[in-house]
């Protein structure tokens, strides 16, 4: 268990370290990263195994322990020194990096606190007891109720047309030149990735009038989705993590434009829950998806990601046009306070959705809808939906901590 301990403390550590201090844009860093991340989860379940301290016992890297000749020479001397009469020594808890100083200024790392050892140890002829099971640590419950804004006004005829961008733009400048022509602002969420990859388009977004929200820093999984369609927070999501995901993307657009993110997220792969809404809420930032209709078929997502001719979500370009002048038809709320998921990237060579923008943008103002932002869709919605100055206040605080740092 101690040899377990000191694995996982150190693979954990790796794993971190690649995560935080390694070169955003190393072309190595990502299948470093994967590795350090499946060695230090397959670390983790052995020692789970051990310990049977249950789903969460992958905190227990965070503690270090000495190698194995190191605790059994350390817990000798430890004895002769009681024998003799003396004290036991007292250590600390120390987080899996060198040095405070060696973190990022916006990760916080909580002071080290002092826990005695050993307490004076039984005489000779009594054995020791076994240590007792590490205690499990459960999650922090979040303090602000968790929000996934799906839909504007549908009193409103407003249409707010949304783009991913993750770590490619091959379809990008396209799209913008499109939506210049039709005088369309639109709401863009980009990855800090994306960010420091393509920087003149992101200065060219901003100077057109586009509005800019989060995707986080690098795009990662948030929930168990992909492997079990359920959406349930993946064991290395913290609220710490997911917070530095979002303050990193924030940091890198208020570095290379002087402004403030748009107080607004997308979880990439559309992966989160309440727990996760609540947390990035806290930080400043309310959660965007798309607008879904009636049954499960009918949705504002136009799959524009999906590059295999032979898939069942596969949708040509007329259809991804059709779907989305179609939807809400026979209700009275039609596409009022839509939101339209779409991508900055495309795999395919042809049939690509967005050369329908501009046949598609042409239709729907000829039919009286006001193509809008994010911010501009929910000014128009419900009390519950707009846009508060609690939420306006944080950005603008964290947007001046990001500039400093």
């Amino acid at each position: 268990m101690i040899w377990l301990s000191d694995a996982a403390g150190r693979a954990e550590s790796d794993r971190i370290a690649l995560e935080i201090g390694a070169p955003p844009c190393g072309l190595l860093r990502h299948p470093r990263l994967l590795w350090a991340s499946w060695r230090a989860r397959a670390t983790l379940r052995r020692l789970n195994r051990r310990l049977d301290a249950g789903p969460w016992a992958g905190h227990v890297s965070g503690v270090w322990l000495p190698p194995p000749r190191g605790t059994a020479a350390f817990l000798l001397v430890l004895i002769a020194w009681t024998a003799a009469g003396g004290r036991a020594p007292a250590t600390r808890a120390m987080l899996p990096f060198a040095s405070p100083s060696s973190l990022p200024a916006n990760v916080a790392v909580a002071p080290p606190v002092t826990t005695p050892l050993l307490s004076a140890l039984p005489p000779p002829a009594v054995s020791v007891p076994s240590p007792a099971p590490v205690p499990s640590r459960s999650r922090p419950a979040p303090r602000v109720a968790a929000e996934d804004i799906t839909r504007g006004n549908i009193t409103a005829r407003e249409i707010a047309f949304t783009f991913d961008g993750g770590a490619e733009a091959n379809v990008a400048g396209e799209i913008l030149d499109f939506l210049q022509a039709h005088k369309v602002h639109a709401t863009i969420f980009l990855t800090g990735q994306f960010i420091r990859m393509f920087p003149d388009l992101v200065r060219r977004m901003v100077a057109d009038g586009h509005e800019v929200g989060n995707h986080l820093d690098a795009h990662p999984h948030l929930t168990t989705y992909a492997e079990n369609h359920r959406q349930q927070t993946l064991p290395g999501v913290t609220r710490e993590f997911l917070v530095g995901q979002l303050r990193r993307a924030e940091a890198s657009f208020s570095r290379l434009t002087g402004q403030a993110m748009a107080p607004y997220w997308r979880a990439p792969y559309g992966e989160h829950n309440p727990e996760i809404l609540a947390w990035a809420a806290e930080a400043g930032f309310r959660h965007i998806s798309w607008t879904r209709g009636g049954g499960t078929a009918e949705d504002l997502d136009t799959r524009d990601w999906v590059a295999d001719r032979s898939s069942r979500t596969y949708r040509s370009r007329e259809e991804v046009a059709a779907r989305i002048l179609e939807f809400g038809r026979g209700r009275p709320e039609a596409l009022n306070g839509g939101i339209v998921l779409m991508h900055l990237a495309s795999h395919r060579k042809s049939d690509r959705p967005h050369e329908s923008l501009p046949q598609l943008l042409n239709t729907l103002q000829r039919q009286g809808y006001r193509l809008v932002t994010i911010s501009e869709l929910l000014g128009r919605a419900q009390p519950d939906q707009a846009s508060g100055p609690a939420a306006a206040t944080r950005l603008r605080a964290s947007a001046v901590q990001a500039s400093t740092q």
